[in-house]
């Protein structure tokens, strides 16, 4: 069949209808589809029932067009989309010998002599229906066509769905679709430190009376992405306005821009240190670990990342890092003088060029009269040459806790990058004024409750 320029998405799964999932599937497909030019009408999720399923099937199948399927692929007996679809088309389903060998392949390369009895019914399809090889799983994908609609069904686990998805749904669309296909090219600059606010207000000038290319922002976890998005031009149109503004927008946002389209904070900490030949640890207390966690979720961060230390109480700080009981009694926990310390035991514990350190009030409670709920120390030592930031965040606790940790990563690279273009100067200090004050007195013990608090 000629599939019409628009698609629709349905999702299969209890765990989805009843919000215990978030539906990220319907969300890549939406996102992938838009980008290949097909309009994308409607999203719908469906539970793992015989009746709603069969009939929302047919439903979408009298609507016409492409329908992406997620989910309901698996060997239990609440996998019910091979069933559904066979009755929505007024097929039976049958068993394919291929497939049932591929499974059986597959299995016994997990040390299986069979499948077990469930995995054997994966090999069944709708009559008529193509077989969608899957790369990376045992659930086959299909396609079950007539001369109305198309269906394409997919694994509901995401890295199955998205690789079948790219290599086996997707050109077919392309093939079957109909003239006047809009192409759809998009780029993303990607920010932290900078609030979302704040980072329009900076390019307004160059966003003002601008048809193409849009731009959208979008604020997740501490950081901010500027998408831009350009539809209906010629590619080569496409791609001169894409990197015009990018190049504008990345020109007047630099201290804050650290990568694009996919490209992580971590990933880019990753490439400055090690380009630079430098090793790093960390040592955190209000974050917990989340740095640590950013950093080694990277491929190949144990070639630069040390280790870490999750600080918490005041006591770990001071046996862990080394962080003076005076600085603490004198200071308090969350200070400049205390990050300062962590910092120094953090690089001592590990032998590392470089570290990494963050103190605050992540809340909700534990603020005093001088310390609020989301105020944070964080600094970084690059081979002696200190840098110190405070901010104070609004925000949930997790909102908070993420804010520290994509700032503190961009210090740092930032301290990295500028080391690599020959500056120098231990006990730098710079940011949100003068950072290296104390915050002034407050008992030791209060202050660590201002962490766990």
């Amino acid at each position: 069949m000629a599939v019409r320029n628009f698609v629709e998405i349905v999702t299969v799964g209890d765990e989805i209808l009843l919000g215990a999932t978030l539906d990220t599937n319907a969300a890549f497909l939406a996102r992938e589809s838009a980008r290949a030019g097909f309009e994308v009408r409607r999203t719908t999720t469906l539970p793992d029932a015989p009746e709603p399923l069969r009939e929302g099937f047919r439903e979408a199948r009298g609507r016409g067009g492409a329908v992406l399927v997620t989910g309901g692929l698996g060997p239990t007996p609440d996998d019910l989309t091979r069933w559904a679809l066979a009755e929505a088309f007024g097929r039976s389903l049958r068993l394919v010998p291929e497939l049932l060998s591929e499974l059986e392949e597959k299995f016994r390369a997990f040390g299986y002599v069979t499948p077990p009895a469930g995995n054997a019914t994966q090999a069944e399809l709708p009559e008529g229906a193509v077989p969608l090889p899957n790369a990376r799983g045992t659930a086959p994908g299909m396609l079950v066509e007539d001369d109305h609609a198309a269906f394409f069904a997919m694994p509901g686990v995401p890295h199955e769905m998205e690789i079948m998805f790219r290599e086996q749904v997707l050109p077919r669309l392309r093939a079957r679709a109909g003239p006047g296909l809009v192409e759809v090219r998009q780029r993303v600059l990607r920010t932290a430190g900078i609030g979302e606010s704040a980072l329009a207000e900076r390019v307004a000038d160059l966003l003002d009376g601008r048809e193409a290319p849009k731009v959208a922002f979008l604020p997740h976890g501490g950081s901010v992405d500027l998408r831009l998005t350009a539809a209906g031009l010629l590619p080569a149109a496409a791609e001169r306005v894409l990197g015009e503004l990018e190049w504008a927008l990345a020109e007047r946002l630099s201290p804050w821009v650290y990568g694009r389209d996919d490209e992580t904070l971590g990933g880019a900490v990753g490439r400055a240190l090690a380009g630079a030949g430098l090793s790093l640890a960390t040592a955190e207390s209000c974050t917990g670990g989340l740095i640590a966690d950013t950093i080694t979720n990277e491929p190949g961060s144990s070639s630069w990342f040390l280790g870490g230390v999750v600080g918490y109480a005041n006591e770990a700080k001071r046996d862990l890092l080394g962080v003076s009981w005076e600085t603490l009694e004198r200071a308090g926990a969350v200070s400049a003088d205390t990050c300062v310390e962590m910092l120094a035991g953090a690089r001592a514990r590990f032998g590392a060029e470089c570290s990494l350190a963050v103190t605050g009030i992540a809340g909700p409670g534990g603020a005093t009269a001088t310390k609020p709920v989301g105020l944070v120390h964080f600094g970084v030592d690059v081979a002696g040459a200190v840098r110190l930031e405070r901010a104070t965040w609004p925000g949930t606790r997790r909102g908070i806790k993420q804010r520290a940790a994509k700032a503190a990563l961009l210090l740092l690279l930032r301290a990295v990058e500028a080391r690599g273009h020959g500056e120098r100067g231990a006990g730098d200090a710079r940011g949100r004024g003068d950072a290296r004050v104390a915050e002034g007195g407050g008992r030791g013990g209060g202050e660590a409750g201002e962490e766990r608090g």
